[in-house]
């Protein structure tokens, strides 16, 4: 059971604010009239801190966190829409960098910025791995080529493709059919003709976890979701990377030159860089497939 949640009744306002945006259902009144926590229930708290986030008296500690670290006030102005959707517009997936390091100081900035990430259960369970040496990524290429080319004859194979789609699921299976196999056996990842699996990128975020530790596929998405934007608005280039955590999964001896412990899963990776190319132009894709339900 989560213990030291605590509400100060001397701050307490009795808005009861705290009551109603407690996802749990954690916080109620007792029998003597104060907001308190539920005994019994705070073994399920999420420990988001909403009610802390809420409360205008800083009357709430939850064990987690505490005001003077965790939480600041909110700026008075926000990004209108307009501005976000020129930001979220403008961002590329950039698989074209210029030959210069990243800072370590800026790549820090974008791993502080997951702090304020949304997640689902236990956000702790996902871990980052950063690689930020272009020699090293380099020394990998090789290893990750041969995993490429791996994907032709596994897919060519009826047995290892029923078995691909036993393990993995129908999702995983045609990402390699529809996707990664035709690129391999055209030749597109040979390094022959260049680097086109980390496209050259200086760095690169591995985001990683215990195999079935709750959320944390989801969760990885989100926090490379916030990655991706943040180096942008710090005017790196970024992309999502399927590949390398995929070649890590598969390949004992690339998951040791990533460092991800053997009992846990590569899910997405981010490649970094400073962009070599600028572009002219957004791209606004087809409109997706909606369905309203009065």
């Amino acid at each position: 059971m989560k213990k030291q949640n605590i509400i100060d009744h001397d701050k307490c306002k009795k808005c009861k604010l705290c009551i109603e945006v407690c996802p749990v259902n954690m916080i109620g009144i007792d029998s003597n009239g104060l907001t308190n926590f539920i005994p019994e229930r705070e073994s399920i708290c999420l420990e988001c801190g909403q009610c802390m986030a809420v409360c205008s008296t800083d009357a709430i500690k939850i064990s987690k966190y505490s005001y003077e670290e965790n939480f600041y006030p909110l700026p008075e102005k926000n990004v209108d829409y307009e501005k976000f959707t020129d930001f979220i517009a403008s961002r590329r997936s950039i698989r074209n960098y210029k030959n210069k390091p990243v800072e370590r100081s800026i790549i820090e900035q974008i791993i502080e910025s997951l702090d304020y990430a949304p997640y689902g259960s236990e956000p702790n369970k996902v871990k980052i791995t950063v690689f930020n040496n272009r020699e090293k990524i380099e020394s990998a290429l090789p290893l990750i080529e041969k995993f490429l080319d791996d994907i032709i004859h596994w897919v060519d194979s009826p047995i290892v493709s029923r078995i691909i789609k036993l393990k993995k699921g129908n999702e995983t299976f045609n990402t390699l059919k529809n996707h990664l196999y035709p690129m391999s056996k055209l030749e597109n990842y040979k390094l022959k003709f260049g680097d086109r699996i980390t496209r050259g990128a200086p760095a690169i975020l591995v985001f990683h976890g215990d195999k079935g530790a709750e959320e944390h596929t989801n969760n990885a998405i989100i926090y490379a979701t916030y990655a991706i934007f943040t180096a942008h608005s710090l005017g790196l280039g970024a992309a999502m990377n399927g590949i390398v955590p995929a070649a890590i999964n598969k390949e004992p001896q690339i998951r040791e030159m990533f460092k991800i412990p053997k009992n846990e899963e590569a899910v997405i990776s981010v490649i970094l860089g400073y962009p070599k190319i600028k572009y002219k132009k957004a791209i606004k894709r087809e409109p997706k497939i909606t369905n309203w339900v009065a």
